[in-house]
C-alpha cells in the first residue's frame, strides 16, 4: 500500500498563487503515470493525496522511484509511504490496523522522501536506510522505519516527525556509520543490565567514542519513555555549568529568578520522575564534577547515562568500555577500517576505487593510525592527490600530516595533533613529564622498565592509563598508542638533554636485561627466557642501535654480542634485518664498530640459505676482523663464510674456513659458534664422503651442545648424526635420531628447526620403503620452512616430496615437485641439491618407462662429487635395478651421455622433461 501527500500545500499555494493549479495538475499527472506504469489501483483520492494499491511491493517501489524522479526540480515536494499488509475489503473501500499504519508512516515524512515499513524492507531488495524505531499516533508498538534510498536524488531529511521527535535531540550524522558492529553488542548489553547506570566509553581523541556512543543511543530509542538526549559539553568551560547544561539538553527551563534551588536541584527534580538515556560527550575536562552523576544516579532511578571521556570519571558508580580502533587484517579485506577508509577517500574523490594492489596499502595506513577513525578519514581526505602508498608513508614521517581545513569539523578534530593537544593540557606537570619520557619505549614495555627508564610508578601508570594516554595490556604490560608515541617524542623532542638521558636509561636498561638473561639463553632454561624477552623485542633493538650510536667500540660490540644471542634463540630472520639496520646506522664498514655489526648480520643471514651479497659482505669483513685482531667476529666471519661455501658446494674452501673457525671458537669458548662450527665442519665431511671425521665432529658437538644444556643446538647435532646415520645405511637408527631432533626442537618451539628433522625423516622413511610416512613428513617439512622462509629447507623439502611422489605413483605430482627443487635449485646455486633432484627425476623417468634418459640422468647426478652419501642412497637403487635391467649396450650409451653432460645443460632439459 503506497500513500502519498503534498507537504506544506496550504503555504506552498500562497508562495506560487495561480500557477499552484497547474502545478498540482502537472503532480497528479506524474504519479498517476508511475502508478500506472508499475500496475498500481487507485483505491482513494482525497485533495492532494493518493492512496494506491500494489500486488508486488517491488512493484509499489518501482512506482515511487519513477514518481520522485519526475516530481525532481518542480516546485511540488511529495511524502512517501509505503506498507505491506492485509486490509479488509468493505463497501467504503480498504479499512483495518495496516491501513492506518500506512498512512501513518507517511503523514511522518518530509517533502521527496519515501518511507517503508519493516514489512515492506523485507520483500524488496533495494537501498534502504534504517531509520530506527519510530512511535507513530495511535499506534502502541514502535515500527522500524526505512528510507528508500533513490539514486541521484536527495538523501539528506530533517528528523522523522514522531512521537519521539521532542524526546531526543541525538544530531543526525553527516556521515555512514561502519564496522563497530561488536562493540554496539557489548555497549548494548551493558546498557541492559539493571546495574549499569552510568556507563563510560573511554579512549583517546579521535578514537570515534562520540559516534559509537550516538549509534548506540540511537539504537535504544523505543527503550525510554522520555526519550535519549544529546549532551554536548566540550565548550562548557567548568563544572559549574554542568547542570544548566543538561538542562538545556533537555529542554527544561531552569528556574534562576524565582525558585530558591539551584540549578542542580531542580534539574535532579526533574530527572526523578523521567525516563531516559543522557549521552553525555566529551566529559574529560568536566571529571571533577562527576558527583552530580553520583546524584543523577541516586534520585532519577529511571534515568541512564552514558558519557564519552579521555578520562575516567572516577565515581563508584561507574562502569567502564574502552573504545579502541577499528579492526585492520593482514590485507585489509572485509574490515571495518578498510571499509571507512573507502568510503572516505570516496567523499574525497568520487572517482576513487580500491584496488587489489592498493588494498595493503590501505590496509598500512588504517595499521599506521591503530584503526581511529579520526586518522583514517584525515588520510583518505589525501586520495586525490596521492596514492595509499604515498599516504603511508607520509604518516610514517610525520604525524602532522594528518589534518584537515574543512570547516565543519571541530577545531579539536582538524588534525590528530589537535586532538592530542586537548589530551595533553589536561595533564599535571609530572604526568608530563613522564609521558614524554615514556615515548622511548618502542611497542609494549614492563612497570619496571617504566619505572626505570621514565620514573613512571605504578600511581602515574594508573593516571596516565585513567586519561586514555597509556593502555594496560595483558601480563602486566603497558604501551602507549604509536601516534601518541609520535605526540609525545615530538615534545620530548624538544628538549635535547632530557632526550639523550631518557634514551640512555632505555639502552641501559635493555642491555644490562639481555646480559641477565645470557645464561638461561645457552642453557636448560633458553625456551622460558627467550620467550620471556620476545616481547622486548622493539626495545631491545632501540637499546642496541642507541648503543651502536653512542657507546664506545667494545660497549657497543658487548651489546651486540649479548643481542645475537637471543636473536639466534628467537629467529635467524629477524635477527639479520636488525643488524643490518645497525650495519646502515654506522654506515657498514667505514668503522670497527659498523663492520661489527655486519659480521653479525651475515652470521645469522647464513643460516638461512646461501644469499650471494650476505657472502661478498662477509668476505669483505674478513680482512677488517683480522686487522682488528677481534676473534669473536673473526670466529663468526670464517663460520659464515664456510656455511656460504657449502651451500656453494666448494668443499675445499669451506673445510678451510671452518677448520679455522673451530680453532678460534674453542678458544674463545664461544657457547653457540663452537658447536655450530662442528656442525657444520661435520656436515661438509658428510659431504665430501669422509664419515669418520664426520662423526668426530658431530659427536663432539652434541657432547658440548650437552654439557653446555642447551636444547637447541643439542637438536640441530642430533639431527646430524641422523645424517650420518642415513649415509651409513642405518635409516632405522637415522628415524630414531630424527625423531630425538624433532621432540628437541619442539620442546622449545623451535618451527625451522622442526624442518630440518620432518624434512630428513622423509628421506629416510623412503628409503625404508614406507612412502605414505614419507609424503607425510615431507610435507610437513616443507611448510615447517616455508613458514620461517628458509630457503634451503624449502629446495631439500620438495626433493623429499618429490622421491615420495615417486613411490606413491603420483607422477604428475613428483614432476612438479621436483621441477620447482630444480628451479629454486639454481636460484640458490645449492648445487648439492640441484643434484638430489636431479637423482629423483632420474627416478621417475625409470618408474615411468623412459630407462635410457633415467640412466643417463643417475650416472651423472650419482657420480657427480658434488652430491652428498646421505642424498645418493636415495637413488642408488634404482640406477642398480637398471644396470640389471638395461641391455649393456644401451647402458654404456646412457653412461657415455653422461660423461660428457654439463650440469647446466641437463638441468634444463630434465626441467623441459619434467613440464611436459
Amino acid at each position: 500500500m503506497l500513500f502519498t501527500d503534498v507537504e506544506g500545500s496550504t503555504k506552498l499555494l500562497r508562495e506560487i498563487g495561480d500557477v499552484y493549479a497547474s502545478a498540482l495538475s502537472e503532480h497528479r499527472r506524474v504519479l498517476r503515470s508511475a502508478f500506472s506504469a508499475h500496475n498500481g489501483v487507485e483505491v482513494d483520492t482525497q485533495g492532494d493525496a493518493f492512496f494506491v494499491a500494489f500486488a508486488r511491493a517491488s512493484d509499489a517501489v518501482g512506482a515511487v522511484v519513477d514518481a520522485q524522479r519526475g516530481l525532481a526540480g518542480g516546485p511540488i515536494r511529495v511524502r512517501m509511504g509505503l506498507h505491506t499488509g492485509e486490509p479488509r475489503l468493505t463497501e467504503e473501500g480498504y479499512v483495518g490496523l495496516d491501513v492506518h499504519k500506512g498512512a501513518r508512516i507517511a503523514a511522518v515524512g518530509h517533502g521527496g522522501q519515501v518511507l517503508l515499513s519493516s514489512a515492506t524492507r523485507m520483500l524488496v531488495d533495494a537501498e534502504a536506510r534504517d531509520l530506527g524505531p519510530h512511535r507513530l499516533k495511535d499506534l502502541s508498538a514502535p515500527e522500524r522505519i526505512y528510507q528508500l534510498e533513490i539514486h541521484g536524488l536527495p538523501s539528506d531529511f530533517p528528523p522523522l516527525k514522531t512521537l519521539d521527535a521532542g524526546s531526543t535531540n541525538l544530531p543526525a550524522s553527516r556521515t555512514s556509520f561502519v564496522g563497530r558492529a561488536e562493540e554496539l553488542e557489548a555497549i548494548d548489553g551493558l546498557l541492559s543490565d539493571p546495574g549499569c547506570r552510568l556507563l563510560t566509553l573511554l579512549g583517546p581523541g579521535g578514537v570515534g567514542k562520540t559516534r559509537l556512543a550516538l549509534e548506540a543511543a540511537g539504537r535504544r530509542l523505543d527503550r525510554y519513555q522520555h526519550g535519549v538526549h544529546f549532551v554536548p559539553l566540550a565548550s562548557v568551560a567548568s563544572p559549574d555549568f554542568l547542570a544548566p547544561a543538561m538542562a538545556e539538553s533537555l529542554q527544561f527551563p531552569v528556574d534562576g529568578a524565582h525558585s530558591e534551588f539551584s540549578a542542580q536541584d531542580q534539574l535532579l527534580d526533574f530527572l526523578s520522575e523521567r525516563s531516559t538515556l543522557l549521552v553525555l560527550d566529551n566529559f574529560e575536562h568536566l571529571v571533577e564534577g562527576s558527583e552530580l552523576l553520583s546524584l543523577v544516579i541516586e534520585r532519577a532511578p529511571r534515568v541512564e547515562m552514558m558519557a564519552t571521556s579521555r578520562e575516567r570519571l572516577g565515581v563508584q558508580s561507574e562502569w567502564v568500555f574502552d573504545v579502541e580502533g577499528l579492526h585492520v587484517s593482514g590485507n585489509g579485506g572485509g574490515d571495518g577500517a578498510v571499509g571507512l577508509f573507502v568510503e572516505r577517500a570516496r567523499q574525497a574523490d568520487a572517482a576513487f576505487s580500491l584496488s587489489d594492489d592498493e588494498r595493503p596499502h590501505a590496509a598500512r595506513i588504517c595499521r599506521l593510525v591503530y584503526g581511529m577513525p579520526l586518522g583514517i578519514e584525515l588520510a583518505a581526505a589525501w586520495v586525490s592527490m596521492l596514492s595509499c602508498a604515498e599516504i603511508a608513508d607520509e604518516i610514517e614521517r610525520n604525524i602532522g600530516f594528518l589534518s584537515t581545513t574543512a570547516r565543519d569539523v571541530p577545531e579539536r578534530h582538524r588534525s590528530l595533533r589537535a586532538a592530542f593537544d586537548q589530551s595533553w593540557r589536561l595533564l599535571t606537570d609530572e604526568q608530563r613529564d613522564v609521558f614524554q619520557r615514556l615515548s622511548v619505549f618502542r611497542g609494549s614495555f614492563t612497570r619496571d622498565a617504566a619505572a626505570a627508564v621514565a620514573g613512571a610508578d605504578l600511581r602515574l601508570l594508573f593516571e596516565l592509563s585513567a586519561k586514555s594516554l597509556v593502555r594496560r595490556l595483558d601480563l602486566g604490560r603497558y604501551e602507549l598508542h604509536e601516534l601518541l608515541r609520535q605526540y609525545a617524542a615530538d615534545k620530548l623532542g624538544a628538549d635535547a638533554p632530557g632526550y639523550g638521558a631518557a634514551m640512555e636509561r632505555h639502552a641501559r636498561f635493555y642491555v644490562a636485561l639481555l646480559d641477565s638473561r645470557r645464561s638461561d639463553l645457552l642453557g636448560p632454561r633458553m625456551a622460558a627466557a627467550r620467550d620471556e624477552l620476545r616481547p622486548e623485542v622493539d626495545n631491545l633493538r632501540t637499546a642496541v642501535e642507541w648503543a651502536a650510536v653512542h657507546w664506545g667500540d667494545d660497549e657497543a660490540r658487548a651489546a651486540f654480542d649479548s643481542l645475537n644471542v637471543f636473536l639466534w634463540m628467537h629467529s635467524w630472520f629477524e635477527g639479520a634485518e636488525i643488524f643490518e639496520r645497525i650495519s646502515d646506522l654506522l654506515d657498514g664498514s667505514t668503522s670497527p664498530k659498523g663492520v661489527s655489526a655486519l659480521v653479525y648480520q651475515t652470521a645469522l643471514a647464513s643460516s638461512l640459505g646461501y644469499d650471494e651479497l650476505s657472502e661478498k659482505v662477509a668476505f669483505e669483513c674478513l680482512p677488517q676482523v683480522r686487522e682488528l685482531d677481534w676473534a669473536r667476529e673473526l670466529g663468526k666471519c670464517l663460520l659464515t663464510l664456510g656455511i656460504y661455501a657449502t651451500h656453494r658446494d666448494v668443499y675445499p674452501e669451506a673445510v678451510a674456513f671452518l677448520e679455522e673457525a673451530e680453532g678460534l671458537t674453542r678458544a674463545t669458548g664461544d657457547p653457540i659458534e663452537y658447536p655450530a662450527t662442528l656442525s657444520w665442519l661435520g656436515f661438509v665431511r658428510l659431504l665430501t664422503g669422509d664419515l669418520v671425521g664426520a662423526r668426530v665432529a658431530f659427536q663432539t658437538g652434541y657432547d658440548v651442545s650437552t654439557e653446555n644444556g642447551s636444547p637447541l643446538l643439542r637438536a640441530y647435532l642430533v639431527t646430524k648424526l641422523g645424517l650420518l646415520a642415513d649415509a651409513e645405511g642405518d635409516f632405522v637408527s637415522a628415524m630414531e635420531f630424527h625423531k630425538q631432533g624433532h621432540d628437541l626442537f619442539t620442546s622449545v618451539g623451535d618451527v625451522g628447526g622442526t624442518g630440518y628433522t620432518l624434512s630428513r625423516s622423509s628421506m629416510s622413511a623412503y628409503c625404508l620403503g614406507d612412502y605414505p610416512e614419507a609424503t607425510r613428513l615431507g610435507r610437513a617439512g616443507f611448510e615447517a620452512f616455508s613458514a620461517v622462509n628458509h630457503r634451503w629447507g624449502v629446495i631439500s623439502a620438495l626433493c623429499r616430496m618429490g622421491f615420495a611422489a615417486v613411490g606413491l605413483g603420483e607422477f604428475d605430482e613428483a614432476r612438479q615437485h621436483l621441477g620447482r627443487a630444480l628451479e629454486l635449485g639454481q636460484q640458490s646455486q645449492a648445487q648439492s641439491l640441484v643434484l638430489h633432484a636431479l637423482s629423483g627425476a632420474g627416478v621417475l623417468l625409470a618408474r615411468e618407462g623412459d630407462t635410457t634418459r633415467a640412466a643417463q640422468i643417475l650416472l651423472f647426478s650419482l657420480n657427480h662429487p658434488g652430491l652428498p652419501a646421505s642424498y645418493r642412497m636415495a637413488a642408488q637403487p634404482a640406477l642398480d635395478a637398471l644396470e640389471a635391467e638395461l641391455p649393456p649396450e644401451d647402458f654404456a650409451i646412457a653412461r657415455e651421455a653422461a660423461a660428457t653432460a654439463e650440469l647446466e645443460e641437463l638441468v634444463e632439459s630434465v626441467r623441459r622433461d619434467l613440464a611436459r
